[in-house]
């Protein structure tokens, strides 16, 4: 069975039967909501104490995971991305449950200097001073994009923005997104949206960027990565890079030195120690 074709109870007995082995006493059991998370955090964690495993069904899924079997084995934690939570300053608190330091792990990836200009190294003879310059930009471009996605989360708008596809709206070396038409791209792609009308969106969405927020935490890593195949394609020395390619670099070139630096190793740690168990 293709990893796409599990479902979430499938996985969820497979994972009862793991946890009651004999031989899973002791070991911790990690959680993520990503087929992607599993291979960074594989490396990440030290599976000599661990299983890093996929929960499909989203982050609500994941939750639910992981408070189901809590009860039945205590060595049992979850990563889910961050999402807008730390933008809106929102409380988390849910057991054994920890976010990304940023809206999920491709932006930490992203964010993280050395990482982006080893990619930037190998794509393109862009001079080093420029690298953050051209990661800025790109995050800039993707700026009202990523407010419309806030705008809905925090006002349930109704908007359906998968498969929703934005890159031959990006302009370089501008740097512009026409937010207009990616909005009405949004609009046939969402069932019952409460508001249709561009001009009061736009509206709102201006009130959301005078608020300046920080773009690592209101950029989604997979439209940074999107935005930026685009780039590399025209700009760079890889004119057939694909969005699948720049993900497993970055992943291969953030390491356990890089993790340390964030929050998520702080709290996982602190959670191992208090729980005298070891996953690092």
């Amino acid at each position: 069975m293709k990893q796409s074709d599990i479902t979430y109870q499938d996985k969820l007995s497979e994972l009862r039967l793991d946890i009651s082995h004999p031989n899973s006493n002791g070991v911790v059991f990690i959680f993520v909501e990503g087929d992607s998370d599993i291979r960074l955090f594989r490396k990440l964690f030290n599976l000599q104490y661990c299983k890093v495993e996929f929960v499909p069904g989203g982050k609500l899924k994941l939750e639910e995971c992981v408070a189901t079997l809590s009860g039945l084995y205590p060595l049992i934690i979850g990563i889910r991305d961050a999402d807008f939570i730390h933008l809106n300053d929102a409380a988390y608190s849910k057991t054994n449950i920890f976010i990304t330091d940023l809206h999920d792990m491709e932006m930490t990836l992203v964010a993280e200097d050395q990482v982006f200009s080893s990619l930037m190294f190998e794509h393109t003879s862009i001079i080093q001073e420029k690298h953050l310059e051209v990661r800025q930009n790109i995050l800039n471009a993707l700026k009202g994009l990523s407010l419309l996605k806030l705008l809905n989360e925090n006002e349930q708008l109704g908007y359906h923005f998968e498969d929703v596809g934005f890159q031959d709206l990006l302009i370089f070396p501008d740097y512009d997104l026409d937010l207009h038409q990616y909005f009405l791209r949004v609009l046939r792609k969402s069932f019952e949206p409460v508001i249709t009308d561009y001009s009061i969106v736009l509206q709102k969405v201006n009130v959301l960027k005078a608020s300046n927020p920080d773009l690592f935490q209101l950029c989604n890593g997979h439209d940074c990565i999107k935005a930026l195949s685009k780039y590399l394609r025209e700009y760079g020395q890889a004119k057939s890079i694909s969005d699948e390619i720049i993900s497993s670099s970055l992943r291969m070139v953030f390491n356990e030195s890089h993790h340390r630096k964030t929050t998520l190793f702080l709290n996982t740690k602190s959670w191992a120690d208090s729980n005298d168990c070891e996953i690092y």
